[in-house]
């Protein structure tokens, strides 16, 4: 008998994660954009610019649509653009199926998933069908005051990061390669405790303040630690071979958690374990907080401006890296679809034949890692390496703090022991994994 993967989350659960966030952090952040773009709209009005006014209006009225249709239940509707993943999201509407017998694919009754990706496609649709907003980034604004916010953070890793690459080489030793390569890591990590679709858009003060000093504290709350093998793929890489080797980040949020990626990207770079870094990107405003080129592009430009000289020479270095090709930029329109990377393969192999020529991929965040497991409601022992259900490209690696309740290759025991310290350990971003799989 052919195996089965267990039910995916949905918010016809009462009482789950995913019926909290589709009953309120959705709404909230729906409403958030809303009242943004009236804001906008009366502004231009004042302004005598009528044109866009209206536009921005006619924006507000879909958004508007889109939120009552969430409140009410209503099914869920076919795009109406024209995008490149216009086809492939009706495709998906059409076929899946609610998942209550008998009533219709609504927010209520859908996967998780799909009806959370499916309310930011719905956000992207409202302003790429206007005439004068089609690039707008509703999130724009949260994204740069969030970076703002956790410039100490910032300022501190920046001096480590040029330190440390100045003074390590090739014929460093490989245990203080090794440290240095886990302070970074756990950098990465933990800056994703940062995820403004989970505060409904709202920035909380002081969350990064004093990392460096924290990671210490922090490393008891990684329920998974698997850094080790990570480092042992790493080591053994031939750092005088000729041949291309490059590492991939599926990045995940804009602001302090990207600068923290680009930070152990520089590390892997100048220490020559990986000739290029490749940073796939969302090419749509997603999830709040998702990073964009736009978003990495405006990061850099703050940093040069910055008067602390180690963060304006790391933007100047990543500028370079930018132009020569060190560092680039991937984009596919599957990385905002509601689909599961099990599906990757059939759906868009091109990208999986990308992935599969890395070294090394990490996977960064909470959406990448419901996405490597499916969103589904896995046993916490059940082993990583069956939860990816036959994807893996190539090595890989999740960073991820949890935000969703979806966890696996815990040890017998292991949640209930989280769970009598915090009742809330699987979605305030408390506690952590890094999961390696070499190959399946």
């Amino acid at each position: 008998m052919e195996k089965s993967r267990p039910e995916p989350l949905s918010a016809k659960d009462q009482g789950s994660f995913a019926f909290d966030t589709v009953n309120r952090r959705m709404p909230v952040i729906l409403t958030r954009v809303i009242d943004a773009s009236s804001k906008l709209a009366s502004k231009l009005t004042e302004q005598n610019d009528h044109e866009k006014a209206d536009d921005v209006k006619n924006v507000v009225h879909k958004l508007s649509g889109l939120k009552y249709g969430m409140e009410t239940n209503k099914p869920l509707e076919l795009l109406n653009d024209d995008q490149a993943d216009t086809e492939l999201w009706d495709k998906c509407l059409q076929e899946t199926k609610s998942l209550v017998p008998g009533k219709d694919l609504t927010f209520y009754t859908g996967a998780w998933l799909l009806c959370e990706c499916y309310m930011y496609r719905r956000i992207f649709q409202a302003f790429i069908s206007s005439s004068l907003f089609k690039d707008y980034d509703p999130f724009s604004e949260q994204k740069r005051e969030s970076f703002f916010s956790t410039m100490d953070s910032v300022k501190s890793l920046s001096e480590n990061v040029m330190k440390c690459t100045s003074t390590l080489t090739e014929s460093s030793s490989d245990d203080a390669v090794r440290l240095e390569f886990e302070t970074l890591l756990q950098f990465s990590l933990w800056a994703n405790k940062c995820d403004l679709s989970v505060s409904g858009g709202e920035i909380k003060d002081g969350q990064h303040t004093g990392m460096a000093e924290q990671l210490q504290h922090l490393k008891a709350w990684i329920l998974v630690d698997n850094t080790s093998e990570v480092w042992e793929l790493l080591r053994t890489i031939d750092r005088n071979a000729d041949h291309e080797i490059h590492i991939d980040f599926v990045l995940d949020n804009a602001g302090f958690e990207v600068f923290a990626d680009l930070c152990l990207a520089e590390f892997l770079l100048s220490l020559n374990l990986a000739k290029t870094v490749y940073f796939h990107v969302k090419n749509i405003p997603w999830f709040v907080s998702d990073a964009s080129e736009k978003d990495i592009d405006w990061l850099i430009e703050q940093m040069k401006k910055s008067e602390n000289n180690y963060v304006s020479q790391l933007g100047v270095r990543w500028q370079a890296r930018f132009k020569d090709g060190s560092f680039q930029f991937k984009k596919h329109i599957y990385w905002t679809l509601a689909h599961d990377n099990s599906e990757m393969k059939a759906t868009a192999p091109d990208l999986y034949a990308e992935l599969s020529k890395a070294k090394l991929v990490f996977f960064k965040g909470d959406l990448n890692y419901r996405k490597l497991v499916g969103d589904r409601k896995w046993p916490h022992t059940t082993p990583f390496a069956e939860a990816l259900w036959g994807f893996c490209p190539a090595p890989l690696c999740s960073l991820r703090t949890l935000k969703a309740d979806v966890v696996v290759g815990l040890c017998p025991g292991q949640d209930s022991k989280a769970e009598s310290k915090d009742k809330q350990w699987m979605v305030n971003g408390t506690n952590a994994v890094i999961q390696y799989q070499h190959n399946l």
